[in-house]
């Protein structure tokens, strides 16, 4: 087993930072992430559904595919159409000359003033010049604020800058809210897939609600849970994305070390009777390790400054991420034990399925998003 994850492990460990280097350096966020985080997907819902099976839920497949996949890509795009490093790059792409070409498309023709009355001349002309004056100024404060190392884009964050506040406290809550709107709604969708789904096979009395809420509950925990990732992305860069994934994991490497070395007492003997009091406390001294040496530095590496996090919010990060980490292996533990089964799948040597590599994040996610977005963490 051991020798199986390492030979899984460092390649798929090598893989993902390779993933997340090519997709910092892109100008679009999440388009190397977005298509692998989906592939991930395919199989999270194929296993969930697996599960169900075995449980004696039978939901529309179609329903479940369609409902994550529909979350997923909407709060992607949302996210990328709220982003505020969008505002920058649009200035960037237009240019001083195509700025030039919005101004003369909206002054007027000094042959066509002629035509006019003096009064109607005079008042076409200030509004020309307000409109010409207007768009020097925009091009002026934005490209005064898009002087980055990275050619704009993660200065796109120093665009969202207002007085008294930080792109933490203001861009990222406007980006985040807007998303999490469209998230809402394709969720409401999916639900309203789901009924009709098992409107349309309905012949006889009996299980129907069984199904419908099979097909509710891997909408949410693949879809809503999985989208928080996406969130952590776009909202506050590659590096918040990947201090959770190490804080949650580092706490599953920590209790499973540290387990096998002392552990004595069984923390939940019938979901899972390999874990420990001891293992869990050691999970949580290294997850609380991987939170400190992300702030440290990993924020500064991606942002070029050192961190404001304190070190008390660092600890919070740590301990709290780790905690609920461990909290989503249990509840995954609860399905696969409900249904009798020991692993979600078999397409992981070693590991098992991908619901039981992903179990720890898809609870994690939210949480650290939230950590964020109050500003326990902050770049």
């Amino acid at each position: 087993m051991l020798r199986w994850r390492l030979l899984i492990g460092i390649p798929l460990v090598a893989l993902l930072i390779f993933l997340l280097w090519l997709d910092a350096t892109l100008p679009i966020p999440g388009l190397i992430l977005l298509p692998f985080f989906l592939i991930c997907e395919f199989f999270l819902c194929r296993e969930t559904i697996a599960l169900l099976n075995a449980g004696g839920l039978f939901p529309r497949r179609s329903t479940i595919y369609a409902g994550v996949f529909g979350t997923l890509l909407l709060c992607w795009a949302s996210c990328w159409n709220a982003h505020p490093m969008m505002s920058a790059v649009h200035v960037r792409a237009l240019g001083e000359s195509g700025a030039a070409a919005v101004a003369e498309s909206r002054s007027i023709d000094r042959a066509e003033v002629k035509e006019l009355d003096d009064a109607g001349a005079l008042a076409a002309l200030e509004s020309a010049e307000q409109t010409v004056a207007a768009v020097r100024a925009y091009l002026e404060e934005r490209n005064s604020s898009t002087q980055d190392k990275q050619g704009g884009i993660a200065a796109g964050r120093e665009a969202s800058t207002v007085v008294g506040g930080s792109y933490a406290e203001v861009g990222a809550w406007k980006t985040a809210a807007y998303s999490c709107v469209h998230i809402l709604l394709a969720i409401a969708a999916g639900v309203l897939i789901a009924f009709v789904g098992e409107m349309l096979r309905f012949k006889l009395p009996g299980g129907h609600m069984i199904n419908l809420s099979g097909a509710i509950f891997a909408i949410v925990y693949l879809g809503l849970l999985g989208s928080f990732l996406v969130m952590l992305r776009l909202t506050y860069g590659v590096s918040a994305l990947v201090s959770m994934i190490v804080t949650a994991k580092l706490c599953d490497i920590g209790a499973y070390t540290v387990g096998r070395m002392i552990g004595r007492h069984k923390m939940a003997p019938s979901l899972s009777p390999g874990k420990t009091i001891e293992g869990i406390c050691g999970g949580l001294i290294f997850s609380t390790i991987g939170a400190w040496a992300s702030v440290r530095f990993l924020f500064p590496l991606e942002f070029g400054t050192a961190s404001s996090t304190t070190a008390l919010g660092a600890i919070i990060y740590g301990l709290v991420v780790g905690a609920v980490g461990a909290l989503g292996d249990l509840a995954e533990s609860l399905i696969k034990r409900d249904v009798s089964r020991k692993d979600s799948g078999t397409h992981v040597p070693g590991f098992g399925g991908f619901l039981d590599m992903f179990d720890s994040l898809l609870l994690a996610a939210p949480v650290a998003f939230a950590l964020w977005a109050f500003g326990v963490v902050k770049p």
